[in-house]
């Protein structure tokens, strides 16, 4: 007979599962039995079940796939928060399965009792605690279906602990995400978009977070050569090649003055899995006149026209519409004003081109390095298709800034959430998926700090991630802000004493080493990226180095 513990195995691995991640607990006992058997998902015990949310996320956030986390009852699960709701804000599909008090014991005050279901309502899908044994594979079924339909996001599945040993009889249904269809668009929007974007004299398409969702980059980017459009990718997200003909860097907070010119000119803009966040916006300051029209296109409704007044709005997945959009452009007469705006937008990048080059070239006052090198260094050292997971911090907006996407959807931060110390975590789950890969941590030294403890789960695991630490020995984006309100008054609970980061990886079995001076950088990077096993790279960059996008003006 199989019991509750092997049919949810059965489950995961009908899922195609790649990775469970958490920390043993006395209610998940059966459930790690059951993953001991051939061809079961790969647990992945970590130290901190915050990094096995933001492992999930990170796995989730390149292949739009769930991965699994399982905790054990409140103080497990109540680790978690921090990396549901990035799930949640960023549309990141992940199932966590937590365990819960006894049955027979619930709501008598039972040891580690809290509704769980409740308090993961808020930031999930969908979060319920199964009531009977026999229904426990069904409901994570479901789960997962739920986890990967419309937007995704994560979901929450409560097992109270005397269900898994008990019987259970199921049968796994094919994964999920195969199971649900993308959503497609009404034909009478497409028309209507069409015939507006075939009028466009100077059209811009902006790409979010749903493109990379949707595997959408390749049908983008068709639409947008054939358009001649501008190119913009939202902030933080590159869900498109930067070295593009028609590219103009990101959007919003630290993005690039040619994408802001190129928004003011534009007569339609065309925005793609989108939210217009509010780092995407400046603040909301971002807004269009009322001669320029936009045509939004989400798979969620309610995102759509809840920023910006849309001319248009097409409800539907970023792949199809793109598609659906191209094929009716084809047929469809050019406006003879796209040549010379093509011509315009090929200034405007090699003026955006030409401003970072220099910002990298520019030495520090003190001789270390700067944030813009080590993105300039990473993007020369690092391979076509590496992957690069980046932390919460003030050094975002450099590494943004100079790190320009070589390959669609490589580039992963959940922005819209902002969470410190992600970054290690992220990568960490990426590399369990695809060991073949290249994965870099880019983490600020407050946010590493965070997470550091699971540089042993790496080196016990063989996560051959490389970490980067940019180290100002400070809250950065907290002491730039203190400098700007208060210039007359010094850094207030903002300023860090931190080990050698180096150093702790070299004591954790890593491979670790200390930058200091700005001529040492590269050759650390280069040993760093060709050693086997995990490695650590702290960057001792000016402590004075602060990007003044943090308090600036894009918009």
């Amino acid at each position: 007979m199989t019991t509750v513990a092997e049919a949810l195995v059965d489950v995961l691995e009908a899922e195609q599962v790649p990775f469970v991640a958490g920390i043993p607990g006395g209610g998940v006992m059966d459930v790690l039995d059951a993953l001991q058997r051939p061809g079961a998902p790969r647990y992945v015990l970590v130290r901190h079940e915050q990094v096995a949310a933001h492992m999930a996320l990170g796995y989730a956030e390149l292949t739009g796939r769930p991965a699994a986390v399982l905790v054990s009852r409140s103080p497990g699960a109540a680790n978690t928060v921090i990396g549901l709701q990035a799930a949640f804000v960023e549309g990141s599909p992940l199932v966590l399965l937590s365990s819960q008090v006894s049955s027979r014991a619930r709501g008598l005050g039972a040891f580690q009792e809290i509704d769980l279901e409740a308090l993961f309502r808020p930031i999930t899908k969908w979060s319920v605690e199964v009531r009977a044994p026999e229904r426990v594979p069904e409901v994570v079924e479901e789960a997962f279906r739920v986890a990967v339909s419309g937007r995704p996001g994560p979901v929450h599945v409560a097992i109270p602990l005397d269900f898994p040993g008990q019987n259970a009889t199921h049968r796994a249904s094919p994964p999920s995400w195969q199971l649900v269809a993308p959503l497609r668009p009404d034909p009478e929007a497409l028309d209507r978009a069409a015939a507006l974007l075939a009028r466009a004299a100077r059209p811009v398409v902006v790409a979010g977070g749903g493109v990379t969702k949707a595997r959408a980059a390749d049908e983008v980017t068709a639409l947008a050569e054939l358009l001649g459009a501008a190119v913009a990718n939202t902030w933080e997200k590159k869900a498109l090649r930067e070295d593009l003909d028609l590219a103009v860097g990101t959007i919003g907070r630290g993005g690039a003055e040619a994408s802001a010119t190129a928004l003011k000119e534009a007569d339609v803009v065309l925005a793609i899995g989108v939210r217009f966040s509010e780092f995407a916006t400046e603040d909301y300051r971002l807004r269009l006149r009322p001669d320029q029209a936009l045509i939004q296109v989400d798979v969620d409704a309610p995102t759509i026209g809840r920023v910006l007044p849309v001319a248009i709005g097409v409800l539907g997945d970023a792949r199809l519409v793109a598609r659906e959009l191209t094929e009716r452009l084809r047929a469809a007469p050019t406006n003879p004003e796209r040549a010379s705006w093509r011509r315009r937008v090929a200034d405007l990048r090699t003026s955006w081109l030409e401003t970072v080059a220099k910002e990298a070239a520019t030495p520090s006052a003190t001789g270390q390095p700067t944030t813009a090198q080590v993105a300039s260094a990473l993007r020369r050292l690092t391979r076509v298709d590496a992957v690069v997971c980046t932390d919460s911090g003030n050094f975002n907006y450099d590494l943004a800034r100079h790190f320009r996407a070589r390959v669609p959807g490589a580039y992963l931060y959940p922005a819209g959430a902002g969470p410190m110390g992600c970054g290690l975590p992220a990568a960490m789950g990426v590399k369990a998926a695809f060991p073949e890969r290249q994965v870099v941590a880019v983490a600020g030294d407050g946010g590493f700090a965070m997470t550091v403890q699971d540089l042993e789960t790496c080196v016990r695991e063989r996560l051959d991630v490389v970490a980067v630490v940019i180290n100002n020995f400070s809250y950065g984006n907290i002491k730039v802000r203190q400098r700007h309100r208060h210039p007359e008054a010094p850094p207030f609970a903002s300023e860090l004493g931190n080990p050698d980061y180096g150093a702790l990886a070299r004591l954790f079995g890593a491979h670790g080493e200390t930058v200091e001076r700005a001529e040492d950088l590269e050759g650390a990077l280069t040993r760093a990226l060709a050693v086997e096993g995990p490695a650590v790279v702290d960057v001792h960059v000016d402590p004075e180095e602060m990007s003044a996008a943090t308090v600036g003006t894009w918009w």
